[in-house]
C-alpha cells in the first residue's frame, strides 16, 4: 500500500452516486465540521482555494469573497512544458495553470465508527484533453481541525511529470485582514545530535523581503524554501512548518496554518508571497532537486506523498496542539489498518531500557549485560533492549559485517546469547534487540549471496556508503532477507521490542529499472512502508521504535506505522534538554524516546537534570544502574514512577510551552503537556480536575524565570519529589513564588550547575495535599 488512502477507499470515493457540482457561483464547500475549504471553480482558470477556516475560527461558507489571488490547488511540470513564469521554481506552473475542472467527489463517512471521516476528491485536466488526468484527494477525521491531502495522475498516453505538488494552499490573509508583513513563520533544522532546533522570524526576515508590491505589481519570485534529499528525512530540515497570521493572541481573526510532509524520503516545502497574500506549497521529490521524474502513461496511476495541514484560531502553540491531534488519528488509523490497535494501545505504557547510550556503546558482552539486567529489573523497566554488537564476533566488525544477524560466537561466554535472553525474561521483562534490516555490510557473507538486484546500484555497481551496500526493497529477495530475519529472531528469542535502525543512506537513488533516479528512491521507501506494514500485521504484539542516526528520518510515513521514536543521539545532557524540550513540535508526545541516562557518578543535581528530559516523552533508560546505591536507585524509580501517572494520561495531553519556542543555545527552556479538551474531545470538567505537566531546565544564566501559567493555576514540584528528599538532597526544592494572578517567579535552588524539576499544575481548587512550594493563582479555570 501507498502511504495514502487504500485504492479501495478511493474507487469508493469516486464512484458516480457521490459525484457532486458546484453551486451557481462556482463554489464547492466542504468539510469535517471543524475545518471547512471553499473551492472556486472557473472554466477560465484551474480551480482555486478561496478560503479555509478551522477550530475556533467563523466558519467560511460558498458566499465569501475569497482570497483575492488565490493560487491552483495543484502545481504541475512537465519538460513539455515547465513554468508560466521564468523567475519561479515551482509556482506558477504551466501544465498546472492549463487544468480545468471536469468533477468533483464527495463521500461522508462521519459516522464510520471504525474510521469517522470525509473525503473530497476535484478532478482536473487541461481543456484540450491533453496531459494527465489530475485528482486532488482531500481526507478530513472527525474532530480534527486537519485535512490530509494528495495529488494523484493518470494518462493513457507517454507524459513526463517532473514535479506535483500535494498541497499548494493559500492562506486566508485577507479574510482576517492582516497583512502579509505581519505573519510569523516556524521552521525546524535537524542534523545529527541536535535535533529539534526549532526558528521563528518575521516572515519579512526571511527570504521573503518587501520589494513593494504597489510599484512592482505581480508575484514575487523569492521564497522560503526547506527539502530533505535522499532517506534521511529529517536529516537537515523538519518536514513541517507553521505560518501565525499575527497579531496579539486573541485577536479576531488570528489564526495558524501548520503542515507536515508525510514521507521517508525526499521532500520539499516553500512559503511564497501571492499578490497579495501567501501560498504554503509541499511536495515529495522533484527534478530540479531530486533527480525524480516519472512517465505516465502505463496502466498505473502516480500518487504524490501525503501531507497534513492543520488551520486554527490562535497562535503557533494551538496549531502544535492540533497537528498533534492529526498525528494521533494518522498513528491510530494505521494500528486499525494493520490489526494491531489494541497491542498499539497496550505498548503505550511501556518502559523500556536500553544498553547503549553512555553505558556499553555498543559493546555487549555477557559480564557487563547480566549485571545491567538486574538493575533494570529493580527499577521496573519492562524491555531490556540490547543495542548494536550482539552479533559482532570479530570485537570490532559490527559495523561492515552487518546482515546476517547471527548472534556473536564469542561475547556472551558459556550461557551464549540464549542464556542473556533468558536471563532477561527471568526478570520479567520482555527482550528488546537492535537491527539495522535495510542494510548489508561489505564484508558480510550475504553481500555475496544475494543479487546485485537486491541493492541500490547506480552506474552498473552497487552503492557502497561507509562500508555498507543498502538494500533495495522493491527486490523481493531484499524483503525476504529482511522479513526471515525479523520472523527468526522472534521465533528464536521471543523478541518483545526492536529498534529499527538507520545510520546510512543511499544518496539520490537507484537508476534500475526506473524511469530516474529519484522514482527508484521514491519507490523503494514506499516499498520500505510496505515492508513494515507486513511485519506488524504478522506480529502485531511486538513493539518498534524508529531511529535513524538518532531522529534522522522521523516522519509521519514512518511514525504512523512504528511505535517509539529515538529523538537523539546525544550524549550530552545539557544539549539533550534542548531536544527534549523541541521534540513536541514534530513528534507525538508518547512517541518521544527521550534519553534518561543517569549515572551513580553523576550529583544529585545533574542525575535529576537527565533523568527529567524523558518523564514528559517516554523514558528511555540508559546507564549503569547496577552500579547506583540505593539513595541514586531510588531517584530514578522515582522519575519511573511520576512518568507511569504521565503515560496514563499521555494520550489526552498536547504539547507546552509557556516560556515560548524553546531556544536551542538558551540558559531556561520549558516544555509541559497540557489538557486541551477544546482540541482533543475530552470532557472539559473532568480535565479540569486532573494534572497538567511542565519540564524546567536552568541551563545557565540568572537564577530565575517568569513563567505566565494563567489564572487559576497552582503549580508544585514533582520530581524531585520534595516530599522525599532523601532521594536526592543535593538538589533542593526550587522556590516558587506569586507575581501576579497568572504569573509566577521560579528559582532555581543551586545557581552554579545545571539544573531541573518537573512540575504539576492544576487549575480550579486548591489540590489536597498541597506543600509550601506551591504557588496558588486566584480560581478562574484554565
Amino acid at each position: 500500500m501507498l502511504e495514502n488512502s487504500h485504492s479501495s477507499v478511493l474507487d469508493a470515493l469516486t464512484a458516480p452516486q457521490n459525484k457532486v457540482l458546484p453551486d451557481s457561483n462556482g463554489r464547492i464547500v466542504w468539510g469535517n465540521g471543524i475545518v471547512t475549504l471553499v473551492f472556486a471553480v472557473n472554466e477560465n482558470k484551474p480551480v482555486t482555494m478561496i478560503g479555509m477556516s478551522g477550530r475556533g475560527m467563523p466558519q467560511v461558507d460558498a458566499n465569501i469573497a475569497g482570497e483575492p489571488d488565490a493560487q491552483p490547488i495543484v502545481e504541475l511540470r512537465s519538460s513539455l512544458d515547465g513554468g508560466g513564469d521564468n523567475r519561479l521554481k515551482l509556482a506558477v506552473s504551466a501544465a498546472g495553470l492549463k487544468l480545468r475542472f471536469v468533477c468533483a467527489y464527495m463521500l461522508d463517512m462521519l459516522d464510520d465508527k471504525r474510521r469517522p471521516m470525509t473525503l473530497l476528491a476535484i478532478v482536473q485536466r487541461d481543456a484540450k484533453g491533453e496531459g494527465p488526468l489530475v485528482t486532488s484527494v482531500f481526507e478530513s477525521d472527525a474532530g480534527t481541525s486537519a485535512v490530509r491531502t494528495y495529488t494523484r495522475l493518470k494518462s493513457d498516453e507517454p507524459y513526463p511529470v517532473e514535479a506535483v505538488s500535494s498541497m499548494n494552499a493559500t492562506l486566508p490573509m485577507e479574510a482576517a485582514k492582516f497583512s502579509t508583513s505581519e505573519a510569523q513563520i516556524y521552521w525546524g533544522e535537524s542534523s545529527w545530535d541536535l535535533e529539534n532546533a526549532w526558528q521563528s522570524a518575521p516572515l519579512r526576515a526571511t527570504t521573503l523581503h518587501d520589494r513593494n508590491q504597489k510599484i512592482n505589481p505581480g508575484m514575487s519570485s523569492a521564497r522560503l524554501a526547506r527539502r530533505s534529499t535522499s532517506t534521511w528525512s529529517t536529516g537537515e530540515f523538519e518536514p513541517m512548518g507553521i505560518v501565525e497570521s499575527g497579531g496579539r493572541s486573541g485577536e479576531l481573526g488570528e489564526f495558524s496554518f501548520a503542515w507536515q510532509i508525510e514521507h521517508n524520503g525526499a521532500w520539499e516545502w516553500e512559503i511564497g508571497e501571492d499578490d497579495p497574500g501567501l501560498r504554503v506549497s509541499a511536495y515529495g521529490p522533484e527534478y530540479d532537486d531530486h533527480q525524480w521524474f516519472t512517465m505516465l502513461g502505463s496502466s498505473d496511476a502516480f500518487c504524490s506523498v501525503p501531507v497534513s495541514f492543520v488551520i486554527c484560531a490562535g497562535d503557533w502553540q494551538q496549531a502544535v496542539a492540533e497537528m498533534t491531534v492529526q498525528r494521533r488519528s494518522l498513528y491510530r488509523a494505521k494500528a486499525l489498518q494493520m490489526g494491531r490497535l489494541d497491542a498499539a494501545q497496550k505498548s503505550r505504557g511501556l518502559i523500556i531500557y536500553n544498553d547503549y547510550m553512555n553505558t556499553l556503546w555498543g559493546d555487549p558482552r555477557i559480564e557487563k549485560e547480566l549485571p545491567l539486567v538486574e538493575g533494570a529489573a529493580k527499577v521496573g523497566a519492562d524491555i531490556f533492549c540490547i543495542d548494536a554488537g550482539w552479533y559482532d564476533s570479530e570485537d570490532g566488525g559490527w559495523w561492515d559485517m552487518v546482515g546476517e544477524w547471527e548472534p556473536s560466537n564469542n561475547r556472551f561466554g558459556n550461557v551464549r546469547f540464549a542464556g542473556l535472553v533468558h536471563d532477561i525474561q527471568s526478570h520479567g521483562m520482555g527482550v528488546g534487540l537492535w537491527l539495522e534490516p535495510e542494510v548489508i555490510g561489505v564484508r558480510s557473507p550475504l553481500a555475496k549471496e544475494l543479487p546485485d538486484s537486491a541493492f541500490f546500484c547506480r552506474h552498473g555497481h552497487r552503492i557502497a556508503d561507509q562500508g555498507r551496500y543498502h538494500l533495495d526493497f522493491r527486490s523481493p529477495e531484499a524483503r525476504a532477507h529482511a522479513t526471515a530475519t525479523v520472523d527468526r529472531l522472534i521465533d528464536e528469542f521471543d523478541v518483545r521490542y526492536f529498534k529499527f535502525d538507520y545510520n546510512t543512506t543511499p544518496g539520490a537513488g537507484t537508476d534500475v529499472n526506473t524511469d530516474s533516479i529519484g522514482e527508484g528512491l521514491l519507490e523503494h521507501c514506499r516499498a520500505v512502508q510496505s515492508w513494515i506494514e507486513e511485519i506488524r500485521a504478522k506480529h502485531p504484539d511486538v513493539m518498534i521504535e524508529n531511529c535513524g542516526s538518532g531522529a534522522m528520518r522521523a516522519d509521519y510515513a514512518m511514525l504512523s506505522r512504528l511505535d517509539i521514536q529515538s529523538t537523539s543521539d546525544q550524549s550530552d545532557p545539557v544539549v539533550y534538554a534542548a531536544i527534549a524540550a523541541g521534540a513536541g513540535m514534530s513528534v507525538l508526545p508518547e512517541q518521544q524516546g527521550n534519553w534518561a541516562y543517569a549515572q551513580q557518578e553523576m550529583d544529585d543535581e545533574t542525575a535529576a537534570f537527565t533523568l527529567s528530559a524523558g518523564i514528559l516523552g517516554r523514558l528511555y533508560l540508559s546507564g549503569f544502574i547496577n552500579r547506583m546505591d540505593d539513595q541514586r536507585l531510588e531517584l530514578v524509580r522515582d522519575a519511573m514512577a511520576l512518568h507511569r501517572e504521565v503515560l496514563a494520561e499521555q494520550h489526552n495531553l498536547v504539547p507546552w510551552w509557556p516560556y515560548e519556542l524553546p531556544d536551542f543555545n538558551g540558559p531556561w527552556i520549558a516544555y509541559g503537556l497540557r489538557h486541551a479538551p477544546e482540541v482533543t474531545g475530552e470532557n472539559v470538567r473532568e480535565s479540569l480536575q486532573k494534572v497538567d505537566y511542565l519540564t524546567i531546565w536552568r541551563r545557565s544564566g540568572v537564577d530565575s524565570l517568569y513563567l505566565a501559567l494563567g489564572q487559576g493555576a497552582h503549580i508544585r514540584q514533582v520530581f524531585p519529589d520534595p516530599n522525599k528528599p532523601e532521594s536526592a538532597p543535593d538538589a533542593k526544592p526550587w522556590k516558587i513564588e506569586q507575581v501576579d494572578p497568572e504569573t509566577v517567579r521560579i528559582e532555581a535552588a543551586n545557581g552554579k550547575e545545571p539544573s531541573a524539576r518537573v512540575f504539576a499544575v492544576t487549575y480550579g481548587p486548591e489540590p489536597t495535599g498541597a506543600t509550601d512550594v506551591d504557588a496558588v493563582h486566584t480560581p478562574e479555570g484554565r
